[in-house]
C-alpha cells in the first residue's frame, strides 16, 4: 500500500510535465482542456455565482480548482494497493487527460497540434506513473518539481500571449476615411470615465480558459452555406478592404449595476452587410452562424444584421485586436449583449436557413440576440462618508444603437433632475454626464436612469444578468457630514 503523499506528488508530476511540454509545443494546455470541460458542463447558477463573485479571476480559480483535483485523485490512487489495481487506474486517468485534449480541436484544427497535446498527455502520464513508483521519500521533491513545472508551463503561456499580441498589434490599421479625434467637450470632468476605454483596461469574458493564438499566415475567413458566391479570404486580404471606423459601447450581459464589464471604444471593421451581399445569399437564408477558430457558434437573425449596424471587427484604438479581444477577427452588432453579438477568433460565417443549435441554448439562454437596456452608471462619488460641501454626481450612460436622449438624477426618492450631457460621439457610444449636488448633513441615496432617444425609460425592475441582462437604478449611498 502506498502514502496519499506519494499519489499527490505523482500527480503534480503527470500534471507538470504535460503543461509545461504542452507549452513548449505550443499545444492544447491538459489542465485548460479539463478547465474547458467544467466551463461547459457546470451548472447554471454555479457559473452565475462564479461570475458575480469571481468576476475576472474565473479562469485562474478554475485551473486551480482542476491542478486541486487533479491532485486530490492522486492522492487517491496513491493509497490503493501497488501493481495492476493501480496501474490501470493511472491509465483511466491518462486516457482521460487524452480524451480532453482532444475533445474541442475546433476549424481547421492543424493535425499536428493535436498530435504534440495527445504527446504531452502520454508523457505526462508515464511521468505520473514513475512517480508513483518512487520512494515515500522523495514525495516532498517530486510535489516541488511537479509545482515548478506547472508553473514554467503557466508562465510560458503568458509570454507566448505577450509576445504574439506585440508583434500583431504594432502596427496601425489603413482606413480610408478615418474619424475626427474622439472629444466629447468632458475632458476636464473630475472622476468620470475616461471617454474611450483603454485598451488594456477593457473587459474580456469568454468561455476559451485562455485565447487561441492565431496565425494570420494560414487564417482564413470563409463565407459559406446558402449563398451563390462563397467566399474565402486571408487575413492581408481582408486589410485591403474598405475598413471603417466606429464608436460603440460592448457590454457583457453579466454586467450588473455600476460594474465595469463593459466599454466604449473606436473600432475598426469591415461592415458585415456589404461582405454578405458579396456573398449573393439564397433567398432561403435567414440566419448567418458565425463561428470561432475553437469550435464555439453564435447565430444571427439575418434580417437583424441587414437592418442594424453590424462588423466583422478587426482593430479596436487603431490597432489590431489583441488575442484576448478576439486576433485577427471578431463579429460585433452594437446594441446587442457581448454574449449574442457574434464570435471572437472568427473564422467561418455560414448563412444557413435553420437557426443553428448555439452554446448558449442549453443552458436556457434565449435564442434571439439581446438588445442591450439603456442603463446609467454612477462613478462619482463613491459609496461611503463625504464633507458637506457641495460636490459633482457624474458617470456615464449608454442606450445603443439609439442613443442617449437624457440622464436624470434623484436623490432620496425625491424629483427627477436632468444631468447635463457631454458631447455624442455616436449613438452606439456612451455618454459622459455630471451633475451638480448640494447636499445637507445626513445618510442620501442617489440615484440614475437613462432615458434612450426615441423614450425609453430605463427600466427601474431590478433583474439579475440572466437571461436577459440587469436591469434597476444604480443606487449609489453617502453619508455627508457638515
Amino acid at each position: 500500500m502506498g502514502t496519499w503523499q506519494q499519489g499527490a506528488a505523482a500527480a503534480l508530476v503527470g500534471a507538470g510535465t504535460a503543461e509545461a511540454l504542452a507549452a513548449a509545443w505550443q499545444a492544447v494546455s491538459p489542465v485548460d482542456a479539463a478547465g474547458r470541460l467544467v466551463v461547459d458542463t457546470g451548472p447554471l447558477p454555479v457559473v452565475e455565482r462564479t461570475v458575480k463573485y469571481l468576476r475576472g479571476a474565473d479562469k485562474p480559480a478554475i485551473r486551480a480548482t482542476v491542478v486541486a483535483t487533479l491532485t486530490g485523485v492522486g492522492a487517491l490512487l496513491g493509497r490503493m494497493p501497488r501493481y495492476l489495481p493501480r496501474d490501470l487506474a493511472s491509465a483511466a486517468a491518462g486516457t482521460a487527460g487524452a480524451a480532453l485534449v482532444l475533445r474541442r480541436p475546433g476549424a481547421g484544427a492543424d493535425p499536428r497540434s493535436q498530435a504534440r497535446a495527445l504527446g504531452a498527455t502520454t508523457v505526462g502520464a508515464l511521468a505520473a506513473v514513475l512517480a508513483l513508483s518512487a520512494s515515500a521519500r522523495r514525495a516532498p521533491a517530486l510535489a516541488l518539481a511537479g509545482g515548478t513545472a506547472l508553473t514554467v508551463g503557466f508562465r510560458a503561456r503568458r509570454q507566448q500571449q505577450a509576445r504574439h499580441d506585440t508583434d500583431r498589434t504594432a502596427a496601425k490599421l489603413r482606413v480610408a476615411r478615418p474619424l475626427p479625434p474622439s472629444r466629447d467637450g468632458a475632458e476636464s470632468w473630475a472622476g468620470v470615465s475616461p471617454l474611450m476605454t483603454p485598451a488594456e483596461d477593457f473587459y474580456v469574458t469568454d468561455v476559451a480558459m485562455r485565447p487561441p493564438l492565431v496565425d494570420p499566415d494560414v487564417w482564413r475567413l470563409e463565407v459559406t452555406g446558402a449563398c451563390a458566391a462563397p467566399l474565402r479570404l486571408s487575413y492581408a486580404q481582408l486589410l485591403e478592404r474598405d475598413l471603417v471606423e466606429f464608436d460603440a459601447v460592448l457590454s457583457c450581459v453579466h454586467n450588473r449595476l455600476g460594474w465595469d464589464r463593459l466599454g466604449n471604444q473606436r473600432w475598426t471593421g469591415l461592415p458585415l452587410r456589404a461582405l454578405l451581399d458579396e456573398a449573393e445569399p439564397h433567398d432561403t437564408a435567414r440566419f448567418l452562424v458565425t463561428r470561432a477558430v475553437d469550435g464555439w457558434e453564435c447565430t444571427l437573425p439575418l434580417d437583424l444584421v441587414r437592418r442594424q449596424d453590424a462588423y466583422v471587427v478587426v482593430g479596436m484604438a487603431g490597432r489590431p485586436l489583441s488575442a484576448a479581444h478576439g486576433f485577427p477577427a471578431r463579429v460585433f452588432v452594437p446594441g446587442i449583449y457581448g454574449q449574442f453579438t457574434g464570435a471572437k477568433w472568427l473564422t467561418g460565417l455560414r448563412l444557413a436557413e435553420h437557426p443553428n443549435q448555439d452554446y448558449w441554448l442549453p443552458r436556457g439562454w434565449p435564442r434571439e440576440p439581446v438588445p442591450v437596456r439603456p442603463t446609467a452608471r454612477i462613478d462619482t462619488p463613491a459609496a461611503g462618508r463625504l464633507p458637506g460641501r457641495p460636490l459633482v454626481c457624474a458617470g456615464v450612460a449608454w442606450a445603443p444603437p439609439h442613443g442617449v436622449e437624457t440622464v436624470e438624477i434623484r436623490i432620496d426618492d425625491g424629483p427627477w433632475q436632468p444631468a447635463e450631457l457631454a458631447g455624442e460621439l455616436a449613438p452606439a457610444a456612451w455618454r459622459r454626464w455630471r451633475l451638480p449636488l448640494a447636499l445637507p448633513p445626513g445618510r442620501h441615496t442617489i440615484q440614475a436612469r437613462c432615458v434612450a432617444r426615441g423614450g425609453e425609460f430605463q427600466s427601474p425592475v431590478p433583474r439579475t444578468p440572466f437571461p436577459t441582462g440587469a436591469s434597476g437604478y444604480h443606487t449609489v449611498t453617502v453619508t455627508t457630514t457638515a
